[in-house]
């Protein structure tokens, strides 16, 4: 059942949209900017629904183009990749399942790209702070809360 949003739930979600393009471009490490986004995407489909999810996942990690960060344009189809597929699985999956599928699409590319990275065909540095297994653990952990933040936010008959 889709229901209308009030006023509140979009301000919110707009709140949590420019909150997560200001992530992108706050002068802080890679890893934090990029799990901010995350959860703030995890938050907006909690208060406001899957199109400003959908937003804040997709739109804003290209705000921190404006930053001109090196390490954030190398990073950027991976966030973007592993982002929109965790918000596709977390629209398709909701509920329970959702808590143990969402995180794990998000970490598809990650895990797929950091390992491709260490094979000798594929060697890439990548700019993973302050390094590779912290930022997946990272990323998985905050996807998880952000799924149980969501589960809280929602009522249960939505």
């Amino acid at each position: 059942m889709h229901r209308p949003l009030t006023g509140t739930q979009i301000a919110s979600g707009i709140f949590l949209v420019l909150a997560a393009a200001v992530l992108a471009i706050a002068p802080v490490p890679v890893a934090y900017r990029s799990a901010g986004i995350l959860l703030s995407a995890y938050l907006a489909f909690g208060v406001a629904g899957m199109p400003w999810a959908y937003l804040a996942a997709l739109l804003a990690p290209a705000a921190g183009l404006l930053g001109g960060d090196g390490d954030w344009l190398a990073l950027l189809p991976l966030i973007l990749s592993g982002n929109l597929l965790a918000m596709l699985t977390l629209e398709y999956t909701w509920r329970l399942p959702a808590l143990v599928f969402s995180p794990l699409a998000l970490m598809a590319p990650h895990v797929t790209t950091w390992a491709l990275s260490q094979r000798e065909l594929f060697r890439v540095d990548l700019p993973l702070e302050p390094g590779a297994l912290v930022w997946l653990f990272a990323h998985a952990g905050v996807a998880v809360l952000g799924v149980l933040l969501a589960m809280l936010l929602i009522p249960q008959d939505a």
